[in-house]
């Protein structure tokens, strides 16, 4: 299939499409931490509209980025102005001080899930990770949430049986890593309740068109169909909190074109069933749309 052909077709398929992982950075009215890795440029909910009519995206999942903290009002602002029908969030929470009404609150707004960004925090200590997921299990278990992972490879790796062992569903990440993993991840999503989000593969991939992806997805999809979602990882940061320069200094987003993105994806899927359920029935199911 090329994928210059076959745009109208694309958007026959994803009418509806849910885009799992957006961020928004509003800091003239939500300032960021003072405790950030990075500061991002402004990406609001005018921009968002416009990055969804491009790509004909109906349901939208706000994640928490990092550099607000555990300051999730962006987010809840968000879920209020897009409204129940087509938005939900993933926020970023203190399990140790979060009050069970303020839980029940969120999950009012639209809340599904928390973030553990493990990638921009650098953190190792397995002992340390695991208590955390544990504590963190506890708290929205009874809410019926789930936890997103994104971590390294290398973080990935020892965290396998964490998550192996979770009390609570689980989404990773942005291909769970890519290639690195691919065979272990696949062992993975035979429990009933790890996810992966197929989401930025610039973030895993540096071969031309993602290439070393597509086994990926193959081997995913055997095991779970039912279990994959697409995201856009809009709008895009760049520099994943690693930089050497002023915090003070504006990171620009990457530029990175989301269309094609799904265009490989729809290749490497090869079934336009399968591709719709992906973009749409298997996020209304995780997102309790």
């Amino acid at each position: 299939m090329s994928a210059r052909k076959s745009a109208s077709d694309l958007q026959d398929k994803i009418y509806g499409a849910c885009d799992c992982h957006v961020h928004l950075f509003m800091p003239d009215i939500f300032s960021y931490s003072n405790d950030r890795r990075y500061t991002p440029a402004s990406a609001t909910l005018i921009d968002l509209a416009a990055h969804n009519e491009m790509l004909g995206v109906t349901h939208t999942v706000l994640v928490q980025p990092s550099c607000y903290g555990t300051d999730n009002r962006a987010v809840c602002h968000g879920l209020t102005v897009l409204g129940a029908e087509h938005a939900r969030g993933v926020v970023v929470i203190d399990v140790d001080h979060i009050t069970d009404e303020e839980l029940r609150a969120l999950h009012l707004k639209g809340v599904r899930g928390i973030r553990l960004n493990l990638s921009v925090s650098g953190r190792g200590d397995i002992a340390r990770i695991r208590a955390e997921m544990n504590r963190a299990a506890e708290r929205i278990g009874p809410m019926g949430w789930h936890m997103q992972i994104f971590a390294s490879p290398t973080q990935l790796a020892l965290l396998l049986p964490l998550i192996r062992d979770s009390n609570v569903p689980i989404v990773l990440d942005h291909f769970a890593g890519g290639a690195a993993l691919a065979p272990q991840i696949a062992e993975l999503l035979k429990r009933p309740d790890i996810w992966i989000k197929l989401s930025a593969p610039s973030r895993v991939s540096g071969v031309p068109e993602y290439a070393d992806l597509a086994p990926v997805v193959t081997r995913f999809a055997d095991v779970a169909p039912d279990r994959l979602i697409w995201a856009s990882d809009w709008p895009h940061t760049g520099g994943h909190g690693r930089r050497s320069s002023s915090i003070e200094d504006i990171e620009p987003f990457a530029a990175i074109d989301d269309r094609q993105d799904l265009y490989h994806l729809a290749r490497w899927i090869d079934n336009g069933e399968l591709f719709r359920r992906i973009l749409t029935t298997n996020a209304y199911t995780l997102y309790d749309f």
